[in-house]
């Protein structure tokens, strides 16, 4: 397996010999992959009744060579199903069982340690045992972000092929997200999530995270696993991980809201309806028009969400914000039909993240006819489902039909994933003032 590894580096050697046209980036890359291929390992997912691997990432040593950094995303099973799965990385036919000592599930970030042995005599002072270091180079951190176009080398085992070191540029931070992620214009592929980039000096600048493919990566700031490592080292959590991860999520949806609620929305006309919108530039927005001649009808709608959604677990998300209007005229209808079809139109609506039944209670729904600050009358479904493992998060599906126009209505309505009971009543009191009717 080292002879393969080594060859495939070879490969991608010449290529970028071919495509640059010139030894100095691929110098800087013989030099990253000869001092730290050691320091790079295969960060494998066991699936213990099986004991087949159900899914693999990268790692890197940091700190004082007993830490390995990698993605949440990479090790989020063991952590949801602990007694279902374990984390072994291997090198020179030498093998680790790792347990997760930190996250930062915000940002996507793990940190790793050599599993204590359950065999270990208890009664032996912890103080008189070195700590147990993995073989290999700890990398060195760099919190500042590179120039813009600054050639940057990123690593990793992808494709479960032996570790390889890829030449790409940093473009910047990714526009338009809420969690700040670094544009990379590299090919980052499966298997090397949780690999380091590094900078001409070896220092690391990010962390491989996702991939849009032709050639565009996307990496956590080498600033976020500074600041996890800083903390595991100063003030490590006594809590459990997975209490952890929700205060993550909480104190993230807090801040969403809280700069949602201290920006002024601005009024804007949608059809016949006035709305209040967020310029918050995290947020991406869209909008279309309808105009039926045969059934006589217009409608026109609106809506605005904060992008990618947290990864929590297969088939989990959270930490998601989204809200949609869409207002509907029909002159020649009956009055009645006219909010009937809007709410049968926007009643298959569902929440803009997705969760399985073992970690999500159901919806709660409270449904009743309000009238908001602006005299709009309107028919509003509150619903709230809290999570089963990650206690004080919930779910908010909130959505509103208005019924005091003869020959149009209009539907407004909002998501808001892994949110405390706090949080979400600001919110639901901020969004019920959100629609009026230009006349009042």
């Amino acid at each position: 397996m080292q002879y393969c590894s080594q060859r495939f580096f070879q490969i991608v050697v010449l290529a970028l010999l071919f495509v640059t046209g010139g030894a100095r980036a691929s110098d800087d890359a013989v030099g990253v992959y000869a001092a730290f291929q050691e320091s790079v390992f295969q960060v494998r997912i066991i699936e213990l009744a099986s004991g087949s691997q159900a899914s693999l990432g990268s790692g890197f040593i940091i700190a004082d060579g007993t830490l390995l950094a990698t993605n949440y995303h990479v090790v989020s099973s063991k952590i949801f199903e602990p007694e279902k799965y374990r984390i072994e990385i291997e090198k020179d036919d030498t093998s680790w069982v790792l347990d997760v000592v930190a996250v930062d599930a915000v940002h996507d970030l793990a940190l790793l340690a050599i599993a204590e042995d359950p065999d270990a005599d208890e009664t032996e002072s912890i103080d008189s045992v070195e700590p147990a270091g993995l073989v290999g180079r700890p990398f060195i951190l760099d919190s500042g972000l590179p120039e813009k176009g600054e050639t940057l080398y990123s690593l990793g085992n992808p494709h479960d092929i032996g570790m390889t070191v890829v030449e790409g540029n940093f473009n910047g931070l990714v526009e338009h997200r809420f969690v700040e992620q670094i544009h990379f214009s590299g090919a980052i592929n499966p298997g090397m999530s949780g690999g380091p980039v590094v900078n001409k000096n070896s220092q690391v600048v990010g962390v491989n995270v996702a991939t849009s493919g032709n050639q565009i990566g996307f990496l956590v700031p080498g600033s976020a696993l500074s600041a996890l490592l800083v903390n595991h080292q100063e003030a490590p959590s006594a809590e459990p991980l997975l209490q952890s991860i929700a205060d993550q999520i909480a104190s993230h949806t807090s801040s969403m809201v809280a700069a949602a609620l201290d920006t002024e929305w601005e009024r804007a006309q949608l059809g016949g309806v006035m709305i209040s919108s967020s310029p918050l530039p995290w947020l991406e927005c869209w909008g279309n028009s309808d105009k039926d001649k045969k059934a006589q009808t217009f409608t026109v709608s609106r809506g605005c969400h904060s992008g990618q959604a947290l990864y929590l677990s297969h088939g989990f998300s959270s930490g998601y914000f989204e809200y949609e209007y869409m207002f509907f005229e029909a002159k020649s209808w009956p009055s009645f039909s006219v909010y009937q079809y809007l709410a049968q139109e926007t009643g298959h609506a569902v929440p803009g993240n997705r969760g399985p039944t073992e970690q999500l209670a159901s919806y709660r729904c409270l449904d009743r006819e309000v009238e908001n600050a602006q005299g709009l009358r309107a028919r509003v479904s509150y619903c709230v489902r809290p999570y089963k493992k990650l206690k004080g998060l919930n779910d908010v599906f909130y959505m509103a039909v208005s019924v005091d126009r003869d020959h149009e209505s209009v539907m407004a309505h909002y998501t808001l994933s892994g949110v405390t009971q706090a949080s979400a009543q600001q919110l639901l009191a901020h969004f019920s003032e959100v629609l009026a009717w230009p006349s009042l």
